[in-house]
């Protein structure tokens, strides 16, 4: 326990699960084949953001990621974060500067990331070019 005595979190996001049809045709949506994942980030009066997911039947992650909202973290060491967690998408780095994993905590899936990136540089579109998760770009 002592051992995360010295890990911060910090608020990024919270990320919901929609059905397809809600976002597919919104230009703003992006695709992940990686995934068959497609996110929309949306905008709202508190500036809170909240990423909305649909899944496509080919999409390989967790059942619990496709199918219930979770709330993401930035973590200042995300190895020690994940120690002794129940991980149900394991760590990966979806583009440069940006790791992250997903766990369950107390039944709750919660996402991890640890990141040197601005919150404009992880909002905004330049960062997904080259990107594992978002190979077109966006």
């Amino acid at each position: 326990m002592e051992e995360n005595m010295t890990l911060k979190l910090t608020f990024h996001h919270i990320g919901k699960p929609v059905p397809l049809a809600e976002i597919k045709d919104n230009p703003e949506t992006k695709y992940s084949p990686l995934y068959d994942m497609y996110s929309l980030d949306m905008a709202n009066d508190l500036s809170v953001p909240i990423e909305l997911h649909a899944f496509g039947p080919d999409s390989s992650l967790d059942h619990r990621i496709q199918t219930e909202a979770h709330v993401a973290f930035k973590v200042n060491d995300i190895e020690a974060a994940l120690k002794n967690q129940t991980i149900i998408m394991p760590k990966y780095t979806p583009f440069k500067d940006y790791t992250c994993a997903m766990i369950l905590l107390n039944q709750q899936p919660v996402e991890l990331i640890e990141t040197t990136l601005s919150e404009r540089e992880i909002w905004g579109d330049g960062i997904f070019k080259d990107s594992i998760l978002y190979p077109d770009g966006k």
